[in-house]
């Protein structure tokens, strides 16, 4: 007896197991069993479907495009800094004349003048400083001088060179030194705008040599690069150019 008793319990046992095998593979299980977070599951990866997937991977590709045009957009910006560069920006001149002032010249730079050379430009500047202790001006004449000046920008602005060259020319000699550069600087235009590469050259290359405190080193650093490029003189473009870059990405 006891053992006809013990053979039904176990076909019972064995028939409630395989119920429920059958229900868990029909689906026909408790949904809020099935439903119920398991105890790993804030801990296991969630899987997507192949269309999240897709969209997913289409907004990387959008953004990845859009960092290459950034990329590309900041590198135009770069090629046509020598134009933009502000005439008032005083940072750190210093600094690029010193590196300016490493470049030694070669066979290729022959027809302009040597800056960087023994007894060039930036070898005479200690002396060249000495002896400019400004002699006294009036008021009135530094007042008459900056007006000079600001008539001959404007001539030189309006093509009208001759106009402009009698002015800068007295300016050229002024006591004032930041008068004296910034007449030099447009002769220097002057002759840039009249495609007078070389000679335009010469006179920006003084001004970085000679009046390293001015901001307007900077624009004439960016107008060299122009005229190399004009006389094809692509070793030194090339210089200019690593120097301008340098200072502006350590700025």
């Amino acid at each position: 007896m006891k053992t006809l008793s013990y053979i039904v319990l176990s076909l019972s046992l064995v028939s409630c197991a395989w119920l429920e095998k059958r229900r868990a593979l029909f689906g026909e299980g408790d949904l809020s069993e099935a439903s119920r977070p398991s105890e790993k599951g804030s801990g296991e990866e969630k899987l997507v479907t192949k269309t999240q997937y897709d969209q997913l991977l289409k907004k990387y590709e959008d953004l990845l495009s859009k960092v290459n045009q950034a990329e590309a957009k900041s590198v135009a910006n770069n090629q046509s800094l020598a134009n933009q560069i502000p005439v008032d920006a005083h940072a750190k001149e210093n600094q690029m004349i010193n590196e300016l002032s490493k470049i030694k010249p070669n066979a290729e730079l022959a027809e302009t003048v040597d800056v960087f050379g023994k007894g060039g430009l930036v070898d005479q500047v200690n002396q060249d400083n000495k002896m400019q202790d400004q002699a006294s001006m009036s008021d009135n004449q530094i007042a008459r001088q900056l007006s000079m000046l600001q008539k001959a920008n404007t001539y030189v602005s309006q093509n009208k060179m001759d106009s402009a060259l009698i002015l800068l020319k007295e300016l050229e000699e002024s006591p004032n030194v930041q008068i004296k550069v910034r007449a030099k600087f447009y002769l220097a235009e002057m002759l840039f705008r009249q495609n007078e590469f070389d000679l335009a050259m010469q006179m920006y290359e003084e001004v970085i040599g000679r009046y390293a405190f001015s901001g307007l080193v900077i624009k004439s650093l960016g107008r060299l690069i122009v005229c190399s490029e004009k006389l094809k003189l692509n070793k030194k473009q090339e210089k200019y150019y690593s120097i301008l870059h340098d200072f502006f990405e350590a700025s």
